[in-house]
């Protein structure tokens, strides 16, 4: 982004300054609700109407996208508050897991040592 702007901004800035300076004739301009016209360097005349175009611009994009960073606005909000559940969540498995091995631990140490079996009578035919 930054060397688009180097490729196309610097040089569209440099041309509206040299045109400036080469565009400082004063012209009239005169608006319908007024009555008498104003004096104004034809630059001014000029690029006054585009800088306010591009602002104008600017401002209809920005209203346009109110829509979508509400949107995001509550989508980031959602997903703090799932995050925040899957956190609690994984802390309860986590306390599960741990008395579920205590358990098991306190199974295997409450249970007597095993004796060897006896061993089996053996039968003879007769």
């Amino acid at each position: 982004m930054k060397l688009l702007f180097w490729i196309v901004g610097v040089p569209l800035v440099l041309a509206a300054a040299f045109f400036a300076v080469d565009n400082r004739e004063a012209v009239a301009v005169s608006f319908w609700p007024f009555a008498e016209p104003l004096q104004v360097p034809l630059f001014v005349a000029i690029i006054t109407p585009l800088y306010v175009g591009v602002v104008l611009g600017a401002v209809v994009a920005w209203v346009s996208g109110g829509r979508a960073r509400s949107r995001a606005r509550s989508e980031a909000r959602r997903a703090a508050a799932l995050e925040s559940e899957c956190a609690a969540l994984k802390a309860r498995v986590e306390v599960a897991e741990a008395s579920r091995r205590n358990a098991a631990v306190a199974a295997a140490a409450a249970v007597p040592a095993a004796t060897p079996p006896a061993p089996a009578p053996v039968l003879q035919r007769p």
